[in-house]
């Protein structure tokens, strides 16, 4: 020992007691040079020691003890903690003293939470020193436990997160040396307090304190906390401590930072889901949930009767316990996707889906979307096929929410398509069409067609996902669809079509008028009005908007609905409703109505690059995209069926793609003859493939040619239809591919009767003479089981339809041949069953 030092402190312990009424300064000046001293002395608990220190403690005890200002009374803190390390184990100070002592000491803990105080080092200082000397052991010797109980509070309250770590370990190091002398049940109470604090900085410092506490003690206060805990699930009204109010989470913060302390706890928790209070059934069903998300656990594999009790909750009596059940299933299906309790957690998630209540069936939608959304690859197909169904739930609210997520699912499906991470699947492409078929839903407006347009535009896929990709999509989507979900999608974009119709005429004549205010005009305006707001969920309200519409002053407005529905290109139409909107502005009072009036006006379901992506797909000829080129085609045909403009730009593919096509393709043709008028194809270019057609076809292929080469034809060129015409003629006197050559020229004379009047003279006889004067043999022996009639009765059929179709011209076009003849014929037909004598008709079923 520094025997200098050493004398030092006595002599500055003697001339502090000397003094009746030291100042301030003196006593600041000797306490730290006192202090200074102390600091170089090492250990020594010896006779010697205490004689050179007994100055200085008299000095402290009979005076400056009680001193009130803050600064002497930390440098006697100070000193006084020094003199425990010197002389541990044995204190510097007599029993009747030493609570005044600790007083001291623990009053320089209250101030920790300061550290932006200069003075602070030195009060984390005492708590080294503290720590290093197990002095506050003493407090337990010397029966003031009350100072051990305000002492653990004071560190409670002070930590901070921004502590260091060396602080937080001291203060630690005391209440341990507290604990493992003398652990308490007053004690524990006030840790598992701090346990359970949550939310401020301050709560979350004390709570982690807590948690190293309980980790650090955690086998002296095993039984003080399982004594508690255990308690309170078996009879938590005899308990007397306010914790229980919280004893759910104290199972779960000492869960999760030391579960060998709760070996005997968890499993009591079966009682509580077996109880008759359903809030307690509640309240433990939630904790398990808890438990649950705690992945290195196992909680379910180590306790197997809990899991399987908590199993049966999902199918609980109380509507809470059930939702909260299924609420839990979501964490512990994450933990473990693939663990044996997780597919048992999918069963009765399963059952859940068809549960009489609808707040369950909801959760159960929402759950089974998120783990889908969760584990997309390995969800189990059925339980997507099984939450879809719930699209068509009796209850509304369950149709929406439904609707909602299922949407989330197919989005996320999508980008994991689009990334590589997922193939496509029919399960997943089952969900829009499932969505379509709300469109036949009549009690919900919400799901009619002009909102459902809004979803496929809009909601359908990710708003970043290309327009390949959306493509692709969508010819799987068609190689699933039935003839109700065609007509769900028909009807959605028929409306659209309408009132893109509509708008483009609205939007010319308001142009041309401008200024014109007449009662007239707005007898127009209110007409055109009305037929667009048909597209709206709310038509009056959109009548309405209409109105105040035509009322706005600036073009721009309409200019841009303009390009808007003028813009072919998907990203185009995209970026110039970006602009449109930024334009008008969140908060302009019709901006709702504008933004959904832009997007039935933008080609945003459908536009011209889906189209060309469909024609790459199909010309690519990969035997990946093969099964799904009769998808693709439907599709194409679609699209072009009420958007034929879409074709624009495509036009040289599709005409390669079309004369390529082996076998012929009739909805190729279809495509052509529907999209003709909008599309630049030169017919000289294409005619020879259509008349090869119309010649060697069958007959829904030449039907589609005519019409095709109709709507190519230039009003200066109908010299074509006298041509095509000539050709077929000779092939009907020739005998040549029958069937075929009358479908072409019935449809032919339909738009061009003069051109079938001028043949009239070769072609009706011929059809009199070669089909209907044939003697009834020869359709006896050819007889079709199949159709119900002979090849002889079908050629009748077919050239009655010719000479009918010449009668029934598309455009209105004026007839100057007399009907008699043919009248008598069929006349003869219904009434005799005959054509000519001795000819007998037999039955046409599906042929007329």
């Amino acid at each position: 020992m520094d025997q200098s030092a050493l004398q030092l402190v006595s002599e500055i312990g003697t001339n502090l007691r000397r003094q009746a009424r030291p100042n301030k300064d003196f006593i600041v000046k000797s306490l730290r040079q006192a202090a200074s001293s102390l600091s170089q002395l090492e250990q020594a608990s010896s006779p010697e020691a205490l004689k050179k220190l007994k100055p200085l403690t008299e000095a402290i005890v009979h005076g400056l003890l009680q001193h009130r200002d803050k600064d002497v009374r930390l440098l006697v803190a100070i000193c006084v903690t020094e003199m425990f390390r010197v002389m541990a184990p044995e204190p510097p100070f007599v029993d009747k003293y030493l609570r005044d002592v600790f007083k001291l000491i623990l009053s320089t803990f209250t101030e920790l939470a300061d550290t932006a105080s200069p003075l602070f080092s030195r009060r984390a200082k005492i708590v080294e020193t503290v720590a290093r000397c197990k002095c506050c052991v003493i407090m337990l010797d010397i029966d003031c436990s009350d100072l051990v109980l305000e002492m653990f509070n004071i560190f409670f309250s002070v930590a901070r997160v921004h502590h260091q770590q060396t602080l937080i370990n001291d203060v630690l190091s005391v209440m341990v040396h507290i604990l493992n002398e003398e652990a308490s049940q007053p004690l524990l109470d006030v840790v598992l307090q701090n346990l359970v604090k949550e939310g401020r900085d301050a709560d979350s410092a004390s709570s982690q304190l807590a948690v190293s506490v309980i980790q650090t003690c955690a086998d002296k206060l095993e039984s003080f906390v399982c004594g508690f805990l255990t308690s309170c699930i078996l009879d938590r009204d005899a308990v007397g401590s306010e914790l229980k109010e919280f004893y759910h989470e104290i199972i779960f913060k000492i869960f999760k930072c030391a579960p060998q302390m709760l070996l005997a706890v968890i499993p009591n928790l079966t009682q509580e889901l077996l109880t008759d209070q359903v809030d307690v059934r509640l309240k433990a069903v939630n904790l398990i949930g808890k438990l649950f998300t705690l992945p290195d656990h196992h909680i379910a594999q180590r306790y197997q009767d809990l899991f399987i009790e908590f199993l049966k909750r999902f199918s609980d009596k109380s509507v809470e316990v059930r939702v909260s059940a299924l609420q839990c299933a979501k964490v512990c299906y994450m933990t473990n996707p693939s663990g044996v309790e997780s597919q048992e957690v999918l069963s009765s998630l399963e059952g859940r889906l068809l549960d009489f209540d609808d707040r369950v069936r909801t959760q159960a939608v929402i759950v089974a979307c998120d783990l889908a959304m969760y584990n997309m690859r390995c969800f189990p197909p059925k339980l997507i096929s099984q939450t879809t169904e719930r699209l068509r739930d009796k209850k509304i609210p369950v149709r929406k929410k439904a609707l909602q997520k299922m949407m989330e699912v197919y989005r996320d499906y999508c980008n994991k398509c689009s990334e590589g991470y997922m193939t496509i699947s029919d399960h997943f492409e089952q969900i829009p069409c499932k969505v379509l078929m709300l469109c036949f839903d009549k009690d919900c407006m919400e799901f009619r067609s002009q909102n459902m347009e809004l979803v496929l535009a809009e909601d359908l896929f990710p708003a970043v996902l290309s327009v390949e990709e959306r493509t692709r999509h969508w010819i799987h989507l068609f190689s699933l669809f039935t003839p109700l979900h065609i007509k769900a999608l028909n009807s959605i974009l028929s409306q659209k079509q309408r009132l893109q119709s509509e708008m483009r005429t609205y939007l010319a004549i308001r142009k041309k008028e401008k200024g014109n205010n007449s009662e007239e005009m707005q007898k127009r305006y209110k007409v055109s009005f009305s037929k667009m707001a048909v597209s709206f969920a709310d038509p009056s309200k959109a009548e309405e908007c209409f109105h105040k519409l035509n009322q706005m002053k600036d073009n721009n407005i309409f200019n841009s609905l303009a390009l808007l529905l003028d813009e072919l290109q998907f990203t185009d139409a995209r970026t110039s409703r970006d602009t449109f909107l930024n334009m008008i502005g969140e908060k302009h009072q019709n901006f709702e109505f504008l933004r959904t009036l832009s997007s039935k006006c933008s080609y945003n379901i459908f536009s011209s690059e889906h189209v060309r992506c469909i024609l790459y797909d199909v010309s690519s000829k990969s035997p990946v995209n093969k099964h799904l080129e009769a998808a693709s085609i439907r599709l194409l045909l679609a699209i072009t069926s009420f958007f034929p403009v879409l074709l624009r730009g495509s036009e040289s593919q599709f005409r390669m793609l079309l004369e390529e096509s082996d076998p012929i393709n009739e909805k190729l043709i279809e495509v052509l003859a529907k999209a003709g008028t909008h599309i630049s194809v030169k017919l000289s270019e294409i005619y020879p493939f259509l008349k090869r057609v119309c010649l060697e076809g069958n007959r829904v292929q030449s039907k589609y040619a005519v019409s095709a080469v109709a709507a190519l034809v230039d009003t200066s060129k109908q010299f074509i239809f006298s041509s095509l015409c000539k050709e077929l003629v000779d092939s009907l006197v020739g005998g040549q591919n029958i069937p075929t050559v009358l479908q072409s020229l019935g449809c032919l004379a339909q738009y061009s009767v003069s051109t079938f009047e001028s043949q009239d003279g070769e072609i009706t006889p011929c059809i009199y003479q070669k089909i209907f004067q044939v003697g009834s043999s020869d359709f006896v022996d050819s007889f079709n089981d199949v159709s119900g009639c002979s090849d002889s009765c079908k050629l009748k059929i077919y050239g009655l339809k010719a000479l009918v179709k010449s009668f029934l011209p598309h455009r209105g076009t004026q007839i100057k041949r007399q009907i008699n003849v043919l009248w008598d014929i069929l006349s003869t037909m219904l009434q005799k069953g005959e054509t000519a004598e001795g000819i007998t008709s037999c039955s046409g079923r599906g042929m007329l």
